[in-house]
């Protein structure tokens, strides 16, 4: 049953098995554990790892980051874990290049996700992917491609959407209790203003790092401690800011139980208002999509993003949420929580998850993964889906960078019309960066490399994969 399916059914994920995936759904033997390789272990990714080597059927056996100080700390906290010590890169590349490899964790910032992942589904290998799913909405289509193309299981890393709390408020809202929904909020709210990043001036990259193989695609600039590490999020070069950031696991459960694709039209306006420093996304912005009418409703639907990095309180006092707005009553959610307030507003209901799904939500979330590659079966947050949310908050920043209302093409993604819009769908590349120029077959070509690619990958032999609608 694809996923689309199960949603209009009114059957939850939960009752699939998705919400306490720890169960493995396949027997495993000592000898039979799934080879990992993990790209990119800094702080995210090697949280990612560590939820990896929680799991007794599968291995980390190479770890890859351009950063020395990175690479040797993931070292020893594999060596630790498992008492092997696993193989070292600076090349990503080298990594994908070894048929021993089942799958890959990629955890580097968000404008190297997608060309990695491209090329290591290409190689054969599985792919589990941090949010958001890319830099820009061409490349996230390539990686798409290859994933198809190549019969590759892939996950990405919206955590947060194995808690019972995300399971909970979405079966509530397909029950239909909330009435016509005209309009879904989310948010965040914080305040860092007006000193946020702060000015350091640029400097020589520290010992250790190659900032070269760092900065990729990216433009040639000085190293600035503050461009780097965490903080590329907050910079266009390399990431989307708080909305590109957060944006997928605030939307994940909207699109979830709404089974929305995507919208016609979107709007936004926003800056850096409040904060003196130097990055460059918006500190405050709003931005509004609408989208086609909603099964059952004649009318389209709204959906709104609020940022707001220089005042903390939010709406309805929650500093980071989202709300289904309907004509019979309100959901108020967040990971840890949701409210339901009826017509009149008042509060009817309230849920808190008595476990620890949210602190087990990374475990689980790389359990469903490992699941998938075993059985054959397609994840609930593949790169597909992932694509889709991905690219929703992408055509909000664009729109706020062109500052005008636009009209989006779901089907040819382009926006009618505008050059200036249609530019920031893909990039320019630094002169080798490109994904082609990294390796990456496209079109004819990679049809005709998939055979050789996938060729000899041990657990693909023992565990063919199935491409969507072939049983």
């Amino acid at each position: 049953m694809k996923r689309r399916e199960v949603l209009k059914t009114g059957l939850s994920l939960a009752a699939l098995g998705y919400l306490h995936p720890l169960r493995s759904l396949a027997a495993v033997s000592a000898n039979d554990k799934i080879q990992v390789g993990c790209i990119g272990v800094g702080g995210m990714g090697r949280g990612n790892m560590r939820n990896f080597l929680s799991h007794d059927d599968c291995e980390v056996i190479a770890v890859c980051d351009v950063d020395q100080g990175n690479l040797n700390t993931a070292r020893d906290e594999v060596k630790e874990k498992s008492g092997k010590t696993p193989d070292l890169y600076g090349d990503f590349r080298e990594l994908l290049a070894r048929s021993d490899i089942d799958a890959v964790m990629i955890g580097t910032g968000d404008y190297w996700h997608c060309p990695i992942a491209a090329l290591a589904c290409q190689s054969g290998k599985h792919v589990y992917v941090e949010k958001p799913l890319g830099h820009n909405i061409h490349e996230a289509r390539l990686a798409v491609d290859a994933a198809k193309a190549n019969g590759c299981i892939t996950q990405m890393g919206t955590q947060v959407h194995q808690t019972e709390n995300y399971h909970r408020a979405v079966d509530f809202v397909k029950t239909g209790k909330l009435g016509a929904i005209s309009k879904v909020r989310f948010w965040i709210a914080n305040n860092n203003a007006p000193g946020g990043l702060g000015n350091p001036p640029d400097s020589d990259p520290p010992e250790g790092l190659d900032y070269d193989f760092w900065l990729g695609a990216a433009p040639q600039r000085p190293y600035n401690e503050k461009r780097s590490h965490f903080n590329w999020r907050y910079f266009w070069d390399y990431g989307g800011g708080w909305l590109g950031d957060m944006g997928c696991h605030i939307l994940d459960p909207v699109f979830w139980a709404l089974d929305i694709d995507m919208p016609n039209k979107v709007t936004a306006l926003g800056g850096r208002y409040v904060t003196e420093d130097l990055a460059e996304v918006p500190d405050t912005q709003e931005a509004i999509w609408e989208f086609p009418a909603l099964e059952g409703q004649k009318e389209p639907f709204q959906l709104v993003w609020s940022l707001s990095s220089g005042n903390s309180k939010g709406i309805e006092g929650q500093g980071r949420g989202f709300m289904f707005c309907g004509t019979e009553g309100t959901l108020l959610v967040d990971y840890g929580f949701y409210k339901h307030f009826n017509k009149g507003g008042e509060l009817v209901e309230e849920f808190k998850p008595d476990d620890d799904s949210l602190g087990q939500a990374g475990v689980n979330h790389k359990r469903e993964f490992l699941d998938g590659i075993r059985t054959n079966t397609r994840t609930s947050c593949d790169i597909e889906y992932g694509h889709k949310l991905t690219t929703v908050l992408h055509t909000g920043n664009i729109a706020t960078r062109v500052g005008k209302t636009l009209h989006w093409d779901g089907e040819e993604e382009q926006f009618a019309n505008d050059d200036d819009a249609n530019k920031l769908v893909t990039r320019e590349y630094r002169e080798g960066w490109s994904p082609q120029e990294l390796g990456l077959k496209v079109g004819d070509a990679a049809t005709q490399s998939d055979k050789a690619f996938t060729e000899g990958h041990s657990y693909k032999e023992r565990y063919p994969i199935r491409l969507r609608g072939e049983g």
